[in-house]
């Protein structure tokens, strides 16, 4: 990949009115014409005869990718995240933590924005500290989507274990799982998944929310004891240990975990400026989700929610509701291969006729990723075949840095020499310092918290083995 080098502060203002130039959008739906995109405006999908259309998407057709990237394994891991932290200080954490991402987010759009040829996070290292940032950061990233494809895998495969009621063996529904996520991952262009993903966001949503209403309605949660009394424990402040407590911290924030992908999304674009509607729209919607649904599912359940939560009302609408999910769980997963292997693309074929030309070096770069990262993610979600530990797992080693430690560290590259200039920038940059410390706790401590946990799982025969029915 060639050298990709920062570009004055002024090329901000100066992308964005030669987009305005050329990019008139519908605001009504957010339909782009290719031929309103110039040819070369510095992003690294070009629009221009012989090369593929990458950069179709509306700000509309963005935002419901965003919302789809976050809204997955995350919110199904919140109820019984509540439990162990209490309602006050879980409401309290989503809150916060979805404020804390949108902001990182935002500052990742602005840094792309000063230099548009910015893919992703990876090339984002690259322009702050070279090759080896560079690398580092992406081997990250690809770690991050492989691990969560993973937690994905083991959601679908139960939800396929539920309809089937257990008559076939659970590794073959995560290798049905992994099959159908690497099909639908080699579609070539965000754009042409987005009817997926209107479908796939559609069908996630109204699962949840059969759940929601589900357990308002039946007599006792589906792991309570069937018969007699039962404490639901529905408490306010939890006092778990440390160990317990960090790891449902992290899976909170989890939810928000996928704003690193959220660089590739603003790369087909047709007009990247508009990110910042499908910005907000899509994290105020998850924010108000995530505190409403999980809510809810703690205060029918209680210490007795399900873990994913789709199987906390039990029997018919549990059925329904993972019947209606699957096609979410499988764009849910299909979406995280996709930007995972795209970025692969483009770092071995950027500034070549490959990259959008559909020659047979492409198919061979494109194909051996989505294909190589599902099958990697197989591999560990059967290997860590229980849900919120990976979730936990995810969120702390991958989350933390790529979401918290290297976006703070964008904002301050973004100000450098003009730090200590005002009141309001001394601020700021002592924001992004105690930022990154936060997220340097949260990696190390949560990565050590979580192994714990599998580890004791394992010892204490609560979960099954690796490559088991």
């Amino acid at each position: 990949m060639s050298e990709i080098t920062p570009a004055k502060d002024t090329n901000l203002d100066a992308n964005e009115k030669s987009l305005d130039q050329y990019a008139s959008v519908n605001e009504v739906d957010g339909i782009v014409k290719p031929d309103q995109i110039p040819q070369d405006d510095g992003e690294v999908f070009k629009v221009g005869p012989g090369q593929a259309e990458f950069r179709t998407l509306g700000w509309i057709k963005a935002a419901i990718i965003l919302m789809k990237l976050c809204f997955a394994t995350g919110v199904l891991a919140i109820p019984s995240s509540l439990v162990v932290v209490g309602y006050v200080p879980g409401v309290i954490l989503l809150v916060v933590w979805g404020v804390l991402f949108t902001y990182y987010a935002y500052v990742m759009y602005q840094f792309r924005m000063k230099i548009p040829g910015i893919h992703s996070i990876a090339d984002a290292a690259h322009v702050m500290g070279g090759s080896i940032a560079r690398d580092v950061t992406g081997g990250l990233f690809l770690l991050t989507w492989v691990l969560a494809t993973g937690s994905g895998l083991v959601g679908l495969a139960t939800g396929l274990d539920v309809l089937a009621d257990g008559k076939v063996c659970l590794v073959v529904w995560t290798f049905v799982a992994a099959a159908c996520t690497a099909l639908c991952a080699s579609i070539p262009t965000l754009g042409k998944l987005t009817l997926l993903t209107w479908v796939g966001f559609s069908c996630s949503f109204v699962a949840v929310f059969v759940v929601v209403v589900g357990v308002t309605q039946v007599d006792r949660p589906a792991v309570a004891p069937k018969e007699g009394p039962y404490d639901l424990m529905f408490i306010a402040v939890g006092h778990p240990g440390f160990v317990a407590g960090l790891t449902a911290s992290i899976n909170l924030f989890a939810g928000y975990g996928s704003t690193p992908t959220f660089m590739p999304v603003i790369a087909e674009m047709a007009r990247p400026k508009d990110f910042r509607k499908s910005l907000l729209t899509s994290q105020i919607f998850l924010m108000m989700c995530y505190v409403s649904f999980g809510m809810v599912m703690y205060a029918y359940c209680g210490q007795y929610v399900a873990s994913p939560s789709l199987g906390s009302a039990g029997g018919t609408i549990e059925k329904i509701a993972y019947g209606i999910a699957i096609l979410g769980l499988i764009m849910t997963t299909t979406l995280w291969v996709h930007v995972a292997a795209k970025y692969v693309l483009v770092r071995v074929l950027r500034n070549s006729r490959h990259l959008q030309s559909k020659t047979p070096i492409h198919w061979a770069v494109w194909l051996g990723a989505t294909i190589g990262i599902t099958t990697t993610s197989f591999v560990i979600a059967e290997a860590i075949p229980f849900f919120s530990y990976l979730v936990g797992l995810i969120g702390a080693l991958c989350c933390a840095p790529t979401c918290l430690v290297i976006p703070a560290m964008m904002g301050i590259y973004m100000d450098k020499g003009k730090h200590s200039t005002t009141w309001w920038r001394k601020c700021l940059f002592a924001f992004h310092c105690l930022i990154m410390v936060v997220g340097s706790f949260i990696t190390v401590a949560g990565t050590y918290t979580c192994i714990q946990s599998i580890v004791d799982a394992y010892a204490e025969g609560t979960v099954g083995h690796a490559f088991s029915c």
